[in-house]
């Protein structure tokens, strides 16, 4: 399996673009003010979809159960704007602000939103995410998200349960 996913990310660099301006991406962990449903999923992806092409920014919301992670990237000032209206969002209470960074490439190439709720994805992939993001929960200092998670988140949004 670990050739395979060098292999993905390889070929994941190889297709990527480099865009006119530095990418700033944002990643934050929180909890859901109830549990959402798939309708609610839904809303945010549907809504999500159309604002953040309109901002240039890509992103990927998981939900599993009451913990929510998110990674945000574009244009430093657009993404700085909605992350702030996003933490004035009542469905959720942010936990903690992982990174905030700039990078030469997005990890999201074409998702301006991909919402997806964590089920029915294999058991090493779940043992993973749940390693991935204890580990961004609990790090004392800021954590950048490399290739190899996104590559894990990818494959998650692939495998999980779309909002119906």
């Amino acid at each position: 399996m670990a050739d395979n996913l060098s292999g993905y990310s390889l070929l994941w660099e190889c297709i990527q673009e480099k865009e006119e301006y530095p990418i700033f991406r944002i990643t934050y962990l929180s909890r859901p003010a109830w549990p959402f449903t798939d309708t609610d999923l839904d809303d945010i992806e549907s809504k999500s979809v159309a604002a953040n092409n309109s901002r240039d920014v890509t992103g990927l919301l998981i939900v599993n159960g009451d913990r929510i992670l998110q990674i945000l990237e574009g244009r430093e000032s657009a993404v700085r704007e909605l992350y702030t209206k996003i933490e004035a969002d009542a469905r959720h209470t942010i936990t903690k602000l992982v990174s905030a960074m700039e990078d030469e490439e997005r990890l999201l190439l074409t998702w301006s939103m991909v919402v997806r709720r964590v089920s029915g994805i294999p058991r090493d992939a779940l043992k993973e995410y749940e390693k991935l993001y204890d580990e961004l929960l609990n790090s004392e200092e800021p954590r950048e998200i490399t290739i190899d998670h996104a590559d894990l988140l990818r494959s998650i949004s692939l495998f999980s349960a779309l909002p119906s």
